[in-house]
């Protein structure tokens, strides 16, 4: 086992070849899509199948339900005390400027293509092409997949959408899911780092000093999740023929390919750290429209944007928390103590708040439905018109 090098054609790495194969027979095969994908010889275990990653299992289980009400009980309980009325909320909402939210719904949705981008880049950087065995889709399908993991990610806990990714795209062109997914951690590392730095730089600019103790508990512990997954990757590194040895034999195809994945992601960093920080710029500059439209958050253009920078980050690091759907709750409460930061509006928080939850959260669970449904019924015709 060796990672792929720059120079090196997928062709040449016969655990690829050994995926292309399976690809070609899975293809010939009569097995519905639904089933589970057989298991190359570089993955010696269970592969993941739809039963594994049903989302509509997932979202009607206890573990995904019960959580969710008590965060909401308790959002609602907040809100009672914070004495937020839901009708001057909902008027302030109703006076907020079209034109800035609509800049606010196309920042976010600017991000897709971005982050889709990025992603093929990281695919490229393992070995998979247009042109490779097995082939990458082409960047229409890499979209669609990527918008449906967002979906999954907002419908059940625990970020399942990074793990569906992998096995949608396993699905549609037959490569290592567990090598995709080892592009998908690269990927988190890289947005945890740049999100770092942007979010110190927005707090020294927005807060100065004034720094409360919650927040100053949030970047501790960002950082230390950034450290890891850098102490991760170098331990990784130099100890993978040891660390080897203590993974069992069955789940070792499962390691190599999970390492090649993640250690091989690292390559042109002068296109992947760009691309990163234009997304977070993105979600900064939803809530910094947001801002706008509601008169929200006083003071120059520069101080709005750091203010912005600063909640838009930090709710993208409440996100992080795997304890309810899409953080639901948690980044509610959040954002409404970073909020009281800059205003003692409550009602215009609150307003704030859910404008922006209408587009991170209620956009994605309408369009990517309808996302997840086109795409299961194009993947059904697909299997359908192989087996015909």
């Amino acid at each position: 086992m060796r990672l792929q090098h720059p120079g090196d054609t997928p062709s040449d790495d016969p655990t690829l070849a050994t995926e292309a194969s399976q690809h070609e027979a899975v293809q010939n095969s009569e097995v519905p899509e639904e089933a589970a994908l057989p298991a190359s010889g570089e993955e010696n275990g269970p592969e993941m199948s739809s039963a594994h990653l049903s989302l509509r299992k997932r979202l009607l289980n206890w573990r995904t339900l019960v959580p969710l009400v008590i965060v909401l009980g308790f959002l609602i309980y907040t809100a009672q005390k914070l004495q937020i009325n839901p009708g001057q909320t909902w008027a302030a909402m109703r006076s907020a400027s079209l034109a800035f939210f609509l800049a606010a719904v196309l920042a976010y949705y600017l991000s897709l293509p971005i982050r889709t981008l990025r992603w093929r880049l990281l695919l490229q950087n393992v070995g998979y092409s247009r042109m490779s065995r097995p082939p990458l889709p082409h960047f229409g399908i890499l979209l669609e997949i990527f918008y449906t993991s967002w979906f999954a990610n907002v419908v059940v806990p625990a970020k399942l959408g990074d793990v569906y990714r992998a096995y949608l795209l396993r699905q549609e062109s037959g490569v290592s899911a567990t090598r995709t997914f080892g592009t998908v951690l690269a990927e988190r590392l890289l947005d945890l780092s740049v999100l770092l730095l942007l979010f110190l730089s927005a707090i020294i600019v927005s807060l100065h000093e004034n720094l409360p103790v919650f927040l100053r508990t949030g970047l501790y512990v960002t950082l230390a999740l950034v450290l890891a997954g850098i102490l991760a990757l170098f331990l990784l590194r130099v100890f993978r023929a040891q660390i080897r040895r203590f993974v069992p034999i069955r789940f070792q195809g499962y390691y190599d390919h999970l390492q090649e994945g993640t250690l091989g992601s690292f390559k042109r960093l002068y296109w992947l750290l760009p691309l990163t920080v234009l997304v977070w710029f993105c979600e900064a500059g939803r809530f910094f429209f947001i801002a706008l439209s509601l008169n929200l958050i006083t003071g120059g253009l520069l101080h709005i944007g750091a203010a912005a920078m600063f909640i838009a980050l930090g709710e993208a690091l409440l996100t992080i928390v795997p304890f309810t759907s899409g953080g639901i709750g948690l980044v509610e409460g959040g954002m409404l103590a970073m909020l009281a930061l800059f205003t003692p509006a409550r009602n215009l928080a609150a307003a704030g708040v859910l404008l922006d939850r209408t587009i991170s959260l209620l956009s994605v669970l309408a369009f990517g439905l309808i996302v997840f449904l086109l795409g299961s019924a194009r993947r059904a015709a697909r299997s359908k018109n192989a087996n015909a």
